[in-house]
C-alpha cells in the first residue's frame, strides 16, 4: 500500500497562480492524497478558485493569519498523511513527482527527510534545473538553509529528480524581498551558532562574513566589503580555498550589482 501524502499550500493574493498550483497537486494522479489550502484572506480571486476545487480537498480556509510559515504550521496541525510537505501558491509540482517521492521512500524505509531537484522559471527569465545541495550538517545549514532538522539529529537524503518549478516573478520573496532572506539567514546563525564547536562554528560564522562582504561589495562599498572578506579569512582561513571566498573576492574587484548564491564548501 502507497504512503498516504499530505500537501499543504500556504497562499495570499496568488490568484493569478494559485490554479496552476493546485492542478498540478491534484492530476499528480496520486492516492491516497490530502491536499490542504490555508489562504491567509485573500481579496483576489483566490477564495473563487479554491471553491472550484474544494470537493478534492480535505480541508481548506481563508482567514487573516501571521504569514506564510503560520499558515504552513496550521496546515501541519491538520495533515495525517505518512509523507509531508508543502508548496508555494506561485510554484508547481512536475508531472510523477509524487510517485517518485513514494517509490524512494519505499526503497529506504529510513529515510526521514527527502529533497529533490527544482526547475527555476519565469516571464522573460532563462529556464534552470537547479540541483539540490543538501546540508550535510548543522553548520552547512546554519550556512544557508534550515537548521532545527540537523541539529536534533535527522539526516536529509537527496532524490536526483526534479520534482518542482520554482517560479521567479516580480512579486515573489525571491526576488522583491531577496535583502530579508539575508537578514533571516543570519537571525538563525546567530541563534543556533552556539550550539556548534570547533571548526563548524567558525566555518557559520565566516559564511555570515562573507554574505556581509559580497552585499558590500554589491552596493559599491568596497571598503567595507573588503573588510568583512578579511574577518572571514581569519575566522576561517580554510575558506580561502572555497569558491564562495573567491566569488566574494571577484565581487570586490568587479564593484556593484548581483548577490551571492552560494555557500562555504
Amino acid at each position: 500500500m502507497r504512503p498516504k501524502l499530505s500537501i499543504v499550500t500556504p497562499s495570499f493574493n496568488q490568484g493569478k497562480f494559485l490554479e496552476e498550483t493546485i492542478r498540478s497537486v491534484l492530476d499528480q494522479g496520486y492516492e491516497p492524497l490530502e491536499y490542504i489550502v490555508i489562504d491567509g484572506g485573500s481579496t483576489d480571486e483566490s477564495v473563487r478558485i479554491i471553491r472550484r476545487y474544494e470537493k478534492h480537498l480535505a480541508y481548506w480556509v481563508s482567514e487573516k493569519d501571521r504569514g506564510q510559515v503560520h499558515a504552513i504550521n496550521k496546515g501541519i496541525e491538520r495533515a495525517t498523511g505518512d509523507l509531508f510537505a508543502y508548496i508555494n501558491s506561485d510554484d508547481v509540482y512536475l508531472p510523477g513527482a509524487f510517485a517518485a517521492v513514494a517509490g524512494y521512500f519505499a526503497s529506504h524505509p529510513d529515510c526521514e527527510w527527502l529533497c529533490g531537484d527544482t526547475v527555476m522559471f519565469g516571464e522573460g527569465r532563462e529556464t534552470e534545473l537547479v540541483r539540490a545541495r543538501v546540508p550535510e550538517s548543522a553548520a552547512h545549514a546554519l550556512s544557508w538553509a534550515y537548521v532545527r532538522l540537523l541539529l536534533d539529529g535527522h539526516r536529509c537524503e537527496h532524490l536526483s529528480a526534479a520534482l518542482a518549478k520554482y517560479r521567479l516573478h516580480a512579486a515573489s520573496k525571491t526576488v522583491a524581498d531577496s535583502k530579508k532572506f539575508e537578514e533571516e539567514f543570519d537571525r538563525s546563525a546567530e541563534l543556533y551558532e552556539d550550539r556548534l564547536s570547533g571548526a563548524d562554528k567558525r566555518w557559520c560564522r565566516a559564511t555570515r562574513y562573507l554574505r556581509r562582504s559580497y552585499a558590500a561589495s554589491a552596493s559599491g562599498d568596497r571598503r567595507e566589503g573588503s573588510r568583512w572578506l578579511v574577518r572571514a579569512a581569519l575566522t576561517h582561513p580554510e575558506s580561502l580555498a572555497a569558491r564562495p571566498f573567491w566569488g566574494c573576492l571577484r565581487r570586490l574587484a568587479a564593484g556593484g550589482g548581483g548577490r551571492a548564491r552560494s555557500e562555504l564548501g
